[in-house]
Parts: structure tokens; C-alpha cells; sequence
């Protein structure tokens, strides 16, 4: 016999996959800037006519190698200058790879907290910028503005 606690457990835990599965349906590849004003402290600047760029598919790794396996699933968008999402496009995997090796190297802590995951945006923001200096020359970082985490997800 089954017990409800048990039977609560898997419903869980269908409920959690199926979530994820639904996200990772749902991921856009590329959204194209839909507001006006600026959300981040950028108004005024001049900045409406960026665009946002998904680097999907969705990152899904393991993080916290201590003990059990804990999964980190995260949607990551640039926000960038107009004309460069070519630029993107063409060093996608080399960015995926840094981005992927920087969230599997994240503890735990720093992944539960506001500050560990603000950090962890500044870091994935500078590992983009510094691949496209070393990949495109000096200045190819200035394509990119900013970073922003559109779903983050941990599994324990």
C-alpha cells in the first residue's frame, strides 16, 4: 500500500517536471524590445531601441558537486545593440559553453540568495563580454548591455 505522503511526493514531483517540460516548450528564440521605457534604471539614455536576444534553448545543468545531484534550469536574454544578434548568432556555442561552465560551478548558497544571483548575472554577463573581445577584437563587448535571468529554476 502507498501512503498519501508518498503519493503527495510523485505528484510533486510530476508537477515540477511538468512545469519544466511546459518552459522549455515555451522558450522564444529571439523577443524583439516591447517597451518603450526602459525597466532597469535605463530611461532617458536613448536605449528603446535595443533589442533582447534569448540565448536559448534553455540552460539545464547540474551545479553544487558536493553530494546529490541539484539541477539548475535558467533562461538567460541579452539585451544588445541592433545589428548584432548575427554576431551572436555565430559564437552562440562558445557563449553556451562559458554560460554552462559558470552555472554548473555556482554553490548553493549563492544560487538561493538575491546577492549570489546577482552576482552570478554579473559574472554571466562578463564571460559573454569577454568572449566576443577574444572572438570578435576589443570592443565587440560593447554589443552587449546587459543580462537578465527570464526564468531560474533550482532543484535540490
Amino acid at each position: 500500500m502507498i501512503s498519501i505522503t508518498k503519493i503527495q511526493q510523485r505528484r510533486k514531483s510530476w508537477l515540477a517536471l511538468t512545469g519544466l517540460l511546459a518552459a522549455l516548450w515555451l522558450t522564444p528564440t529571439v523577443l524583439a524590445a516591447a517597451a518603450a521605457a526602459p525597466d532597469d534604471g535605463e530611461a532617458g539614455s536613448g536605449m528603446a531601441d535595443l533589442i533582447y536576444y534569448s540565448l536559448g534553448p534553455s540552460f539545464i545543468t547540474n551545479y553544487d558537486g558536493a553530494g546529490r545531484l541539484k539541477y539548475l534550469k535558467s533562461d538567460v536574454t541579452v539585451r544588445i545593440q541592433p545589428g548584432s544578434a548575427a554576431m551572436l548568432d555565430r559564437h552562440l556555442p562558445y557563449i553556451r559553453n562559458r554560460l554552462v561552465t559558470l552555472l554548473s560551478s555556482q554553490l548553493e548558497e549563492d544560487l538561493t540568495s538575491i546577492r549570489g544571483k546577482e552576482q552570478l548575472r554579473t559574472d554571466a554577463i562578463n564571460e559573454i563580454k569577454q568572449a566576443l573581445d577574444l572572438l570578435e577584437g576589443p570592443g565587440a563587448s560593447s554589443q552587449v548591455i546587459n543580462l537578465y535571468f527570464t526564468s531560474f529554476v533550482i532543484q535540490r
